[in-house]
């Protein structure tokens, strides 16, 4: 009885944990599976910087889990050295995918 249990946890933990996959091999994008494609960019004028460091930022559409949302074009101060990467968007075996951008070093 007791390895017929032992065999039946075994048997659910590695179902559980094979449900975990979800894709094989390396995958470039880690975005996450959103209802469809932004809307189109909006058109803004750039003001000049605030600070001298700062980086312009442009404005992009940022998935909030239940919709797009606009955030504006900005000037920020990122870390020393790094560079902002944009959001990207994506579209894999018909799912649309979003990855929300930040800063690389």
């Amino acid at each position: 009885m007791k390895k017929a249990f032992h065999l039946g946890i075994v048997w659910i933990a590695a179902a559980f944990v094979s449900g975990c996959v979800l894709a094989a091999g390396p995958v470039p994008f880690a975005g996450v599976a959103v209802t469809g494609p932004p809307p189109a960019p909006m058109v803004e004028a750039r003001p000049p910087p605030l600070q001298p460091r700062a980086l312009w930022v442009a404005g992009y559409w940022h998935w909030t889990g239940m919709q797009y949302t606009w955030i504006p074009g900005h000037w920020e101060a990122g870390p020393a050295g790094a560079r902002w990467r944009p959001p990207r968007y994506l579209v894999r075996d018909g799912v649309y995918y979003y990855e929300p951008g930040g800063w690389l070093r």
